[in-house]
């Protein structure tokens, strides 16, 4: 209840401290793509995009880097914070219309990147989203998603100096996936945790389930560790960026919130023991809640099973349960 009532709060705040559509947020930061699908431009002398999105965000990409009052020939660097779709489908566009920026990419995204049954995955979930949500967009830009070959190999405490005293830190996030990082800006106390937290649903009430897909325990300690952070400035890849004590509070939030989850999970598999009734209906509830339609209920449930299975591998005395 206090957690709710505190998410509450959060968004009531919405105008001032919760930044849910995409332009300014400082003078060194850009919200770009849309609401669901968020990615963001750093600016030093040179320049960062962190987030990798999908490949129906490219006609919004599109009009917002032609309003940009911003030297795009200074984009140098693109993150990519993970391998799922729908955090790099975005990618082949933005190389294309940045043909000389460097791909960043932790090793295993980069191993991922190689696998032509992964390729293939990325690409039909991108294509479906795509017709879903440009079906009455004639005129787009290439969007296609073909290949992502990653430059450069980033880790825990590698730094981008940008110039202008903004330097980019990488910090290893693994428990969503094995391999997620995220940046943390210390100069502008910005961090940019992709989705190794949770972040707010779609109407602000409360948090997202913590999405767990490859350990428990690893996700849980890389929010710790987020959570230790200065942040003055929390930019999610879903539903936009939190500033000022917001975005400490968010994160302190997200902790508390995954613990309780956790609980939550193995307490109701110990009562039911039926795992593929509790997918069902955790997929539906994330569906409620996220409103995330380019995922559809197969993929939402394959999910809500694996993380369902991640907090029950992590039980104390349970191991092997599911």
């Amino acid at each position: 209840m206090q957690l709710k009532s505190s998410c509450l709060q959060l968004y009531r705040s919405r105008n001032s401290m919760w930044i849910r559509e995409p332009g300014k947020i400082t003078d060194r930061i850009d919200f770009l793509g849309t609401r669901k699908i968020c990615l963001y431009l750093l600016k030093g002398e040179h320049a960062m995009i962190i987030g990798g999105g999908m490949t129906w965000v490219a006609p919004y990409l599109e009009k917002q880097f032609s309003a940009l009052d911003f030297d795009l020939s200074r984009i140098k660097y693109l993150v990519i914070p993970h391998s799922h779709f729908d955090h790099c489908g975005a990618v082949p566009y933005l190389k294309r219309k940045f043909p000389h920026i460097q791909i960043l990419a932790s090793a295993y995204s980069r191993e991922v990147f190689s696998k032509e049954k992964a390729t293939n995955f990325i690409a039909s979930a991108n294509r479906k989203a795509e017709e879903h949500y440009l079906q009455n967009e004639p005129d787009r830009p290439d969007s296609q998603f073909d290949r992502i070959q990653v430059d450069r190999v980033v880790g825990e405490n590698d730094v981008i100096d940008l110039g202008g005293g903004i330097e980019a830190y990488f910090i290893e996030v693994p428990g969503h996936t094995r391999c997620s990082i995220a940046t943390y800006v210390p100069q502008l106390k910005a961090l940019f945790p992709s989705d190794s937290a949770p972040f707010l649903i779609d109407d602000g009430t409360e948090l997202t389930n913590p999405s767990v897909q490859y350990d428990f325990f690893l996700y849980l300690e890389s929010l710790k560790k987020l959570a230790s952070y200065e942040v003055e400035v929390c930019g999610f890849d879903h539903h936009g960026a939190f500033i000022a004590d917001q975005a400490q509070r968010i994160l302190q939030q997200g902790l508390e919130h995954t613990q309780n989850f956790g609980t939550r999970i193995i307490e109701q598999y110990r009562r039911t023991g039926d795992l593929d009734k509790m997918a069902q209906e955790l997929a539906i509830e994330a569906m409620e809640k996220n409103k995330f339609d380019f995922l559809g209920l197969e993929i939402e449930i394959l999910v809500a099973r694996t993380v369902i299975e991640k907090c029950l591998a992590a039980a104390p005395g349970d191991s092997g349960t599911a």
